[in-house]
């Protein structure tokens, strides 16, 4: 393997501005463009991260096992196998221990402990494997968060963000989710949500560590965290509003007096719902969504890159899709 002070910083730089982008594809072709990749310990890890971004995860996982030596004790080789493994029909079991090492050697991403906790789900209730009894956690808070989603998410959705967020907290003994909410509009159409979060304490520590949570949840732009002591007399000399957020929002406006008239089944909305989420998913992190009321169907997808490039991806299949072609397409966050 070469040494990793031979590679570009500049190259680095570059690769990781791709994928903060969501232009995985672009990596992926730069990384098989050099004869370097396949000697360089680090490029065949990015190689593989965008590859699993762009769904492809049995090559990502081959290439990974390529450098598994060197992996054993980096917490993103262990995650990127977890990542891989988790992803491929009927493996997600085998991802477990990766997400586990991954923690242990420090990894602190709600991705994570997300992706953990599901594939936990796949054991089976008598599972000499299902090792899920986490010590009992209780405590006083001394501290709250919220953490407000500018995501138009149904209920069974934010808790599915919830559910990732109480787990990781619990097992770092920082606090819990105490409760959420969805905020509907006049028309029935969800505005956005919020998290609530019980804490052990209120310090600057437990400040940055919310931080670093919140920033890198796979939420969307314009979504904002709270930090405040439990005593409002208490000197608010670590409350914090921080912006978080990155994924941006494009929903898919349906008039179901068209789908009347034009006498359209709910199962092509729901093929239409489905194709759209395979479509958008080729560009990495994406959270799907919905509602409806008498008058529209609203499908809402929270993705990497900019809405005009989500749009461009989509509109080819909207034009040709019998429910597609009469819908409007806005920009949600």
């Amino acid at each position: 393997m070469k040494t990793e002070e031979n590679i570009s910083q500049e190259l680095i730089s570059k690769l990781n501005e791709w994928h903060n982008t969501g232009n995985h594809l672009k990596v992926v072709l730069e990384l098989k463009s050099l004869p370097e990749t396949s000697n360089s310990y680090l490029l065949t890890n990015l190689l593989a991260r965008a590859l699993n971004n762009l769904n492809l995860y049995e090559e990502a996982l081959g290439l990974l096992q390529s450098v598994s030596e060197q992996g054993k004790e980096d917490r993103d080789w262990q995650f990127r196998v977890g990542y891989s493994l988790f992803y491929m029909d009927g493996r997600e079991i085998e991802a477990i221990p990766y997400f586990e090492k991954a923690i242990e050697l420090g990894d602190d991403y709600p991705s994570t402990y997300e992706l953990l906790l599901e594939a936990k789900s796949f054991l089976s209730d008598d599972s000499e494997s299902n090792e899920t009894n986490e010590e009992e956690f209780t405590f006083v808070p001394e501290a709250y968060a919220q953490i407000n989603l500018n995501m138009r998410l149904q209920p069974k959705y934010r808790a599915h963000i919830e559910d990732s967020l109480d787990y990781m907290l619990r097992l770092k003994k920082w606090g819990c989710v105490s409760g959420g909410g969805t905020s509907i509009g006049e028309n029935g159409e969800p505005t956005s949500c919020d998290i609530n979060i019980d804490l052990v304490s209120y310090s600057e520590e437990m400040k940055n560590n919310l931080i670093f949570m919140a920033k890198n949840l796979e939420v969307a732009n314009g979504s904002k965290l709270k930090y405040y002591a439990k005593d409002k007399d208490v000197n608010p000399e670590f409350n914090v509003e921080y912006p978080i957020g990155k994924l941006v929002g494009l929903g898919v406006y349906i008039d179901t007096q068209v789908l009347e008239d034009e006498q359209i089944e709910v199962d092509t909305v729901i093929e239409l719902y489905n194709s759209l989420i395979n479509i958008l998913g080729n560009n990495g992190a994406l959270t799907p969504s919905h509602s409806e009321n008498k008058n529209q169907i609203a499908l809402y997808f929270y993705g990497e890159r900019e809405y005009e490039y989500l749009l461009n991806k989509i509109t080819p299949f909207l034009k040709d899709n019998v429910v597609g072609k009469n819908c409007k397409v806005v920009q949600i966050a």
